[in-house]
């Protein structure tokens, strides 16, 4: 298991969208792409040979889940006797369908981070 300082570290660049290995480079191109290497360490972005982000799905649907229910209780909460069911019928569902859109390739990035963190970079991986 990663120590606390290192996972520390890790979410700072993830909130940064840089490199989990070096916190240099970028991880996203201005397409909300992932490049292929880090420009600073070399490091390969995608791990594996196939699927390597379907993980990054899981994260994608906690994120936007979690963003759904904070609006949805925030709506609640601030809305006063008289809650906007009918609206938040059709428009909490668009919303969060935006979202799961917006965020997944922030979920990308967070995906490469925790797999840094549980298999840390080796020396093949950055040549």
């Amino acid at each position: 298991m990663p120590s606390t300082g290192l996972a520390l570290r890790i979410l700072v660049r993830v909130l940064r969208l840089r490199c989990p290995h070096c916190g240099g480079g970028h991880v996203l191109n201005r397409r909300a792409g992932v490049n292929d290497r880090c420009a600073e360490c070399n490091f390969r972005f995608e791990r594996s040979e196939e699927n390597y982000f379907m993980g990054a799905m899981f994260f994608n649907f906690m994120m936007g889940t979690s963003l759904f229910v904070a609006a949805l209780l925030a709506i609640i909460a601030f809305s006063g006797p008289t809650i906007p069911w009918d609206m938040l019928q059709y428009v909490l569902p668009i919303l969060l369908a935006v979202c799961m859109v917006v965020l997944y390739p922030v979920s990308k990035v967070v995906w490469l981070a925790v797999d840094v963190m549980l298999r840390p970079v080796t020396a093949p991986e950055l040549v």
